[in-house]
C-alpha cells in the first residue's frame, strides 16, 4: 500500500511515497481504508527533526478520515462500513496515518460528521481537539474577556467558533484581510496586529500563532495559554503562563463531529492534494498564510 514517509530529516523534499505492508488490526483496533489525512504543524516539526521520530523510516500524519474495513478482537463501537475520523499520534511508534490503510485503537475514533464529504472530515480531529481542550483549560465558569491570537488559522478558527458556542464573545487577532472571516466565525471584534491590541484589556489570551508579544494584552494576574511551545513569553505581572499540548480523545471528537452536523462548526479546506504532492503540501503550510486545512488523499 502507499504511505507518505521520511527516511531522514530535512526540507519537504524528504517526503516520499513508498510501498509498505497493509497492517492488520490487533485487539481493540480498527483497520481503516483512508479517505484523507490532514497536514498539521506537528508534521512539519517531525519532518524537520524538531520533534524526532522514534524510528526511521517513519510514516507521517496525525489526522485521518476513512471507512472501517476490518475490526480486531474486542472492538465494540464500530463495524465494517462505518465512516470515522480519528487523531492518532505517531510520536511513540513512528507510524502515522498517511497511508492507504491504517490500524488504530477504536478509542481514538468517532463517527465522521455526515454533513461533509468524508475526505473533508479529516480537517476536524487534531485542530478541533486542540481548541476544545485549550478552552476547557480556562474552566467551565470562565466569564472574562478572551483574545484568540491567530484566529484565522486552523486551530484559531476552531477556538473562535467553540468559544462563541460557549457564549463567550471572543476577540480575535488576525490579518486585516481575514477580519471578515474571523467575524463570521463568531469573533465579537478583530484586531489586525499585536500593536493594535489594548494593553491589559483581556482576562486571558490563547496564542495559536506563536505571538508571545500578545502577553501585553493580558491584565495583571490574568492567564496566557500558548499552543506553540517554541514561542512562549516570560511570565510577568503575575500572569499565569501555560503551555498546552493536545491529547487524542475519541469521545470528545464525537462531540465535535456532532457540532459540525449541527452547523456549529465549519470545516475550512484550502487544498486537497494526492499523496504524491506531500512535499508541496508541507511547503504550502510552512510558507504561512494558508486559510483552511491542507488534505492529502491516497487515490486508488
Amino acid at each position: 500500500m502507499k504511505a507518505v514517509t521520511i527516511d531522514r530529516y530535512g526540507p519537504p523534499e524528504v517526503l516520499t511515497v513508498t510501498e509498505r505492508d497493509r497492517p492488520r488490526p490487533g485487539p481493540g483496533e480498527l483497520l481503516l481504508r483512508v479517505a484523507a489525512v490532514a497536514v498539521n504543524p506537528v508534521d512539519l516539526a517531525v519532518r524537520r527533526g524538531d520533534i524526532p521520530s522514534p524510528v526511521l523510516p517513519a510514516v507521517v500524519g496525525w489526522d485521518v478520515s476513512g471507512t472501517v474495513v476490518e475490526t480486531g478482537p474486542g472492538v465494540s463501537r464500530f463495524q465494517p462500513g462505518d465512516r470515522v475520523v480519528a487523531a492518532h499520534s505517531p510520536l511513540a511508534t513512528g507510524i502515522g496515518v498517511s497511508a492507504a490503510y491504517v490500524a488504530l485503537d477504536e478509542t481514538l475514533a468517532a463517527p465522521a460528521p455526515a454533513s461533509v464529504p468524508l475526505d473533508h472530515a479529516a480537517a476536524l480531529p487534531l485542530a478541533a481537539l486542540t481548541a476544545e481542550q485549550a478552552l476547557s483549560q480556562l474552566g467551565p465558569d470562565f466569564s472574562g474577556r478572551l483574545l484568540v491570537a491567530g484566529a484565522a488559522g486552523a486551530v484559531g478558527g476552531f477556538l473562535v467558533q467553540l468559544a462563541a458556542l460557549r457564549g463567550w464573545r471572543p476577540a480575535g487577532l488576525a490579518r486585516a484581510s481575514d477580519a471578515p472571516t474571523v467575524a463570521t466565525l463568531g469573533a465579537a471584534e478583530v484586531f489586525s496586529s499585536p500593536g493594535t491590541l489594548p494593553t491589559g484589556a483581556f482576562d486571558a489570551v490563547i496564542d495559536a500563532a506563536g505571538l508571545p508579544a500578545t502577553i501585553a494584552a493580558v491584565r495583571d494576574g490574568g492567564r496566557y495559554l500558548s499552543l506553540t511551545p517554541f514561542a512562549v513569553p516570560e511570565p510577568e505581572r503575575s500572569i499565569a503562563v501555560e503551555i498546552y499540548g493536545v491529547r487524542t480523545d475519541g469521545t470528545m471528537l464525537d462531540t465535535l463531529a456532532r457540532h459540525v452536523d449541527q452547523g456549529h462548526l465549519t470545516l475550512r479546506i484550502a487544498h486537497v492534494l494526492p499523496f504524491e504532492d506531500a512535499p508541496l503540501a508541507h511547503a504550502l503550510l510552512e510558507g504561512g498564510g494558508t486559510r483552511g486545512k491542507i488534505l492529502l488523499t491516497p487515490g486508488d
